[in-house]
């Protein structure tokens, strides 16, 4: 909040000026850059999916089929 040299209130006191602050690396934690979503993506055509990935996708799979089964 910016001082405004009020002598009552929120603002009171000498006025000043905020100093932006520089976007700490913590805060961008989880967000991928374009170049890590390429080599990803390029491992991802070479290598295909991991072995937990594709049990994953086999479980998804089987759980629409008794989905639809049961209505």
């Amino acid at each position: 909040m910016v001082r405004s040299n009020l002598r009552y209130g929120p603002n009171t006191g000498h006025p000043t000026t905020a100093i932006p602050k520089a976007v700490r690396p913590s805060q961008r934690k989880g967000v991928q850059s374009t170049k890590t979503k390429f080599v990803r993506s390029v491992i991802r055509e070479v290598a295909g999916f991991s072995a937990y990935e594709r049990r994953v996708m086999e479980l998804l799979r089987n759980s629409k089929v008794t989905r639809r089964r049961g209505n």
